[in-house]
C-alpha cells in the first residue's frame, strides 16, 4: 500500500473509531520517508487518546526543529500543566530567528513566573502579526496571570474565532470565564477545547471542578471516571473523585481513591489530609491523625490543616497532645484564627471559660476558614452559656444554625421527608400496625433493646454506661435496622404499610437482614445487643412488630432541655438534623415525635419499655442503671457506673456528646433551659402537655 494511502487509511480508521487500527497503519507509514507533519500529529493525538503519553512525547522528540511539531508539543504541554516536560522541550529545540523564538521565550517566562515579560514578547509579535494566534494565546495567559481578566478574554476569544480548532485557547477562554463566574459559559469553553482534542485530561479535570462547585457530585464522578479510564494514576482526578466520593457518603470508594492519589504523588499534602478528614467520619480518628501528621510535615505552615489535627485531638480528648500543638502552630503564626479558635475550645474542655471567651471575643470570624465559621458561633453560644452570657449565647446558637441552612447539603436536604415518614408511621399505628402474626419458633429479638427517646436525651451517656457491662454490645448510631426499613420500603404498599402483606417467610427474610447488619459487631461473649439511635422513636412500632420480644429503653428528659440542647448542636445536616436549625420547628419535631410514641404506647400494649430520666441517671446513677440491668435480665456490674473508663476503651465517641460525656457526670445540664424561658414562651402550649405527661 502506498505511503498515501496509509494515511488516508489512518484517518478512516479513526473516524470510524478503530483507533488501534489507525495507530498500526501511521506507526507503518512513518518508517517510510519522507514522513509527512500530518502522520505525525495525527499519530501523537491517537496515542494520547489511548492513554499513551510517555510514547507521544518519545514520538515526537526528535522533531524538536520541525515547527509545527516544536508548536504542538509546546502547547500540549503548557496545556497539560507539564512544566518542567514544556520547559526542557523549549529549552532544547533550536532557534530559527523568526516570530517563533519570541513566542517559544514568552512561554519560557511565564513558566517562570514573569508574566509580564511574557506579555511584552507577545506584543511584539502581534505587532508584526497582528493574527497570530500564538502570540495571542499565550497574551491571554499572561494578561489573566496578572489580574487583567477582561482584556485575556478579549484576546482568548479572537484566538478561537481565527483558529476554532486551536483547543488550548479555548481551554484559556474557560478558565477565564470561570473566574468571572460565568460558569456555564466555562462549561461551553471546556467543552469545546475536549471536543477538539478528546485526550485534553486537564479540559476534563475543569468541567469537573466546575460541576463540583454547583454541587454535582455525581457529575463530577462520572468526568472524573473519564479521565481515569485514560490515565489511571492522574493524581488530582483521584483526589478530586475521591472528595465526590466523600461528599456522596460512599466512603470506601473516596478512600481507594485517597490511596491512588497518595501513591500516584506522595509529596502532596492535600490527600493525606482529606483521607485524615474522612477516616475521621469513618470513627478512625486514631489512624486519621497519622494521616495528619503526614500532610503537616510537607506543609508545616498550612494553619487550617493543624486546626484539623488539633481538632481531631480534642476530639479523642488527647487534650495534652492539641495543646502541644496549638502551641508549635501558634509559634510559626501567632494571629493564625483556625488556631486561636482550637486553642479556645480547648480552655473550654478545660473550664477555663473567662479565658475561652477572651480568645473567641478576639478572632475576626471573616478571617476563620470557611469551614469553621459555623463552628465558631456554636462553640461561641457553648462558652457564652458557661459563664450565664444566655443572651449572646443564644445569638451566637441562632447565627450558626442560620449558617448551617445556607449550606449545600441543606440546600439539597429534604425539609419533608421526616415529617411524612412520621404521618405514614402514625397512620398505620393507628390501624393497630398490621403485619404477619409471628410464630413462637421464629426469632422474637429477646436479646435485642433498642435505645430510642429524642436526640439530646441522655441516650448517649446511658449507652456508654451500659457498654462498661462484659455481655453487652452497644451499637452506637448505625444504619442497621435503616436497611430493613429500606428494603421493605422497595415492596408494594412501602414502609411501613408493606408489612400487612408479608408473608412469614418475607418477615424471616428482613430479620435475618437485620441480624446480618449487627452480626460483624457482635462476640460471643455478647449476650444482649444494645442498638441505640434515638430518632428511631418513629420506627418503634416498626421494630415491635420485627422483633416482639425486642426490649425498648426510652430516655426522657425535660422537653425544654431537650429542645434547647438540640437548637444548640452544630448538627451534619440531613433530614432530621435540619428541623433543629430554628426553635420553631425543633418545638414542632419534637412534638411531632412524642405524639408518635405516645400513640404507639397505646395502640401497642405488649411493647417492652423501660423509661430511664437523665436528670435522675446523673444524680442517681447506679441505682438508674441497677434497675435498667434488672429489665435486661443482666446481673450487676461493677464500674458500669464509671463511664470514663469505657470511654477510654471506645475509639471515638460518634454524637455531639463525646466532650460532655467523657467529663465526670455533671448538673448543668439540668433544667438549663430556665435561663432562656423568655424564648420558650410562645411554645409552651405546645410542650406543656408533654411536660406533664412526663410528670415535670
Amino acid at each position: 500500500m502506498s505511503e498515501d494511502k496509509l494515511l488516508t487509511l489512518a484517518q478512516s480508521l479513526v473516524a470510524s473509531g478503530d483507533l488501534t487500527g489507525a495507530e498500526d497503519a501511521l506507526a507503518a507509514r512513518i518508517k517510510i520517508h519522507p514522513i509527512p507533519v500530518d502522520a505525525l500529529l495525527l499519530l501523537a493525538e491517537i496515542r494520547l487518546r489511548l492513554g499513551k503519553t510517555e510514547d507521544t512525547l518519545a514520538l515526537l522528540a526528535p522533531y524538536g526543529s520541525h515547527r509545527h511539531c516544536a508548536d504542538w508539543v509546546r502547547e500540549y504541554t503548557i496545556g497539560e500543566r507539564m512544566n518542567a516536560q514544556a520547559t526542557s522541550w523549549l529549552n532544547g529545540i533550536p532557534k530559527s530567528g523568526s516570530v517563533d523564538d519570541l513566542i517559544d521565550q514568552a512561554a519560557l517566562l511565564q513558566l517562570s513566573g514573569d508574566a509580564r515579560s511574557a506579555a511584552a514578547l507577545c506584543r511584539k509579535v502581534l505587532d508584526l502579526q497582528p493574527d497570530n494566534v500564538f502570540a495571542l494565546n499565550h497574551l491571554g495567559r499572561a494578561l489573566f496571570n496578572t489580574g487583567m481578566a477582561a482584556e485575556a478574554r478579549q484576546v482568548f476569544e479572537k484566538a478561537t474565532h481565527l483558529a476554532p480548532s486551536y483547543s488550548q485557547a479555548w481551554h484559556n477562554l474557560g478558565h477565564v470565564l470561570r473566574a468571572q463566574n460565568d460558569l456555564k459559559g466555562a462549561i461551553a469553553a471546556y467543552g469545546k477545547a475536549l471536543a477538539i482534542a478528546p485526550y485534553y485530561q486537564s479540559a476534563m479535570l475543569n468541567i469537573a471542578l466546575l460541576k463540583m462547585g454547583q454541587g454535582d457530585n455525581a457529575g463530577a464522578v462520572a468526568q472524573l471516571s473519564g479521565l481515569l479510564e485514560l490515565n489511571p494514576t492522574h493524581a488530582e482526578a483521584l483526589l478530586n473523585i475521591g472528595i465526590c466520593h466523600h461528599i456522596l457518603r460512599e466512603f470506601e470508594p473516596a478512600k481507594s481513591a485517597f490511596e491512588k492519589s497518595i501513591a500516584a504523588d506522595p509529596a502532596q499534602p492535600r490527600a493525606l489530609r482529606h483521607m485524615g478528614g474522612l477516616l475521621r467520619e469513618m470513627q478512625d480518628s486514631r489512624v486519621a491523625i497519622d494521616f495528619y501528621r503526614r500532610a503537616l510535615l510537607l506543609a508545616p505552615r498550612d494553619g487550617d490543616l493543624r486546626a484539623e489535627l488539633i481538632s481531631t485531638l480534642e476530639l479523642l480528648s488527647e487534650l495534652d497532645e492539641a495543646e502541644k500543638t496549638v502551641t508549635e502552630g501558634l509559634a510559626l503564626n501567632p494571629q493564625d484564627a483556625g488556631i486561636l479558635f482550637e486553642s479556645a475550645k480547648l480552655h473550654r474542655r478545660r473550664r477555663n471559660h473567662e479565658q475561652a471567651w477572651q480568645i473567641l471575643n478576639a478572632i475576626k470570624p471573616e478571617r476563620l476558614p470557611p469551614r469553621l465559621l459555623q463552628s465558631y458561633y456554636y462553640e461561641r453560644g457553648t462558652t457564652a452559656d458557661r459563664i450565664d452570657r444566655n443572651d449572646e449565647a443564644f445569638a451566637a446558637y441562632a447565627k450558626g444554625n442560620e449558617l448551617a441552612l445556607t449550606s449545600i447539603r441543606a440546600r439539597n436536604t429534604d425539609q419533608t421527608a421526616l415529617p411524612r415518614q412520621i404521618e405514614r408511621m402514625k397512620n398505620w399505628v393507628e390501624r393497630g400496625a398490621p403485619a404477619a402474626v409471628i410464630g413462637p419458633d421464629e426469632d422474637l429479638g429477646a436479646d435485642l433493646c433498642f435505645l430510642i427517646g429524642f436526640p439530646r436525651s441522655g441516650t448517649t451517656l446511658l449507652d456508654v454506661m451500659l457498654d462498661g457491662h462484659d455481655q453487652v454490645l452497644t451499637l452506637e448510631e448505625k444504619p442497621t435496622i435503616e436497611h430493613v426499613a429500606f428494603a421493605l420500603d422497595r415492596l408494594p404498599g412501602h414502609y411501613p404499610d408493606a408489612m400487612a402483606s408479608l408473608t412469614v417467610a418475607q418477615l424471616s427474610e428482613l430479620r435475618l437482614l437485620y441480624r446480618s447488619k449487627i452480626a460483624g459487631y457482635r462476640k460471643p461473649e455478647h449476650t444482649l445487643v444494645i442498638d441505640k439511635m434515638p430518632i428511631r422513636t418513629v420506627n418503634a412500632a416498626f421494630i415491635h412488630r420485627l422483633f416482639p420480644e425486642a426490649r425498648f429503653i426510652f430516655a426522657e428528659r425535660h422537653p425544654c432541655d431537650v429542645v434547647l440542647s438540640n437548637f444548640m448542636q452544630h448538627y451534619a445536616i440531613n433530614e432530621a438534623m435540619i428541623h433543629f436549625t430554628r426553635l420553631e420547628t425543633a418545638v414542632d419535631m419534637y412534638d411531632s415525635v412524642m405524639r408518635l410514641w405516645a400513640l404507639t404506647e397505646q395502640e401497642l400494649p405488649g411493647i417492652h419499655v423501660q423509661r430511664v430520666r437523665y436528670e435522675s441517671l446523673i444524680t442517681d446513677t447506679a441505682g438508674i442503671l441497677r434497675d435498667a440491668c434488672a429489665f435486661l435480665d443482666l446481673p450487676w456490674q461493677e464500674g458500669m457506673d464509671r463511664h470514663q473508663d469505657t470511654i477510654a476503651q471506645r475509639t471515638q465517641i460518634k454524637t455531639n456528646s463525646y466532650h460532655q460525656v467523657a467529663e465526670p457526670v455533671y448538673l448543668r445540664s439540668k433544667f438549663r433551659w430556665l435561663n432562656y424561658r423568655s424564648h420558650f414562651e410562645p411554645y409552651m402550649k405546645i410542650l406543656q402537655p408533654h411536660i406533664d405527661r412526663m410528670g415535670y
